[in-house]
């Protein structure tokens, strides 16, 4: 397997453990699709906003998936969540703390804070509380010059409420 296909099949995986089953009210209104698109995008614009270079941007994932039943977690309840997922490469390996150190302290201070513990050296993960975005750095250690990072929304109702039954 190719490095960069390595570290894509992690952060894959690490940002669908933010895909769980929707949990609250389930009937209420949210924010729509494209807002919550919109939001994961600045998200990620946010982020890199102010890195040191050098750094090359792309554009990872950037679709969305179907949210499921809490009491039936193979049935989709007709919410999604959306995705956006930038690779940054051209990161020397021997600055590559610098970013992980300026991502982190940004996302923080966007209202994201860290969910896990020092346990998990490869990657770092966050909520924001206040609206249930997540957030991870993926690739932390690799010595392919590449981090990842993707922002995922909550699950939301495509136009924001409950199409009628």
């Amino acid at each position: 397997m190719r490095p960069h296909r390595a570290i894509a099949a992690t952060v894959t995986a690490g940002l669908l453990w933010t895909v769980p089953a929707c949990t609250g009210e389930t009937h209420a209104p949210t924010m729509t699709r494209a807002q919550a698109k919109q939001q994961t995008a600045d998200y990620a614009g946010q982020a890199i906003a102010d890195l040191p270079q050098p750094v090359t941007t792309a554009s990872g994932r950037e679709n969305g998936t179907n949210c499921f039943k809490n009491d039936a977690p193979s049935e989709y309840d007709g919410r999604v969540v959306e995705v956006t997922e930038k690779r940054l490469s051209g990161i020397p390996a021997d600055r590559q703390a610098e970013y992980v150190e300026r991502l982190r302290a940004r996302i923080e201070s966007m209202g994201f804070h860290r969910d896990d513990s020092e346990a998990l050296r490869t990657s770092i993960h966050f909520t924001n509380a206040a609206n249930r975005f997540t957030g991870s750095i993926d690739g932390i250690g690799s010595t392919h010059g590449m981090l990842v990072i993707g922002f995922t929304s909550p699950c939301v109702w495509p136009d924001g409420t409950q199409p009628p039954h």
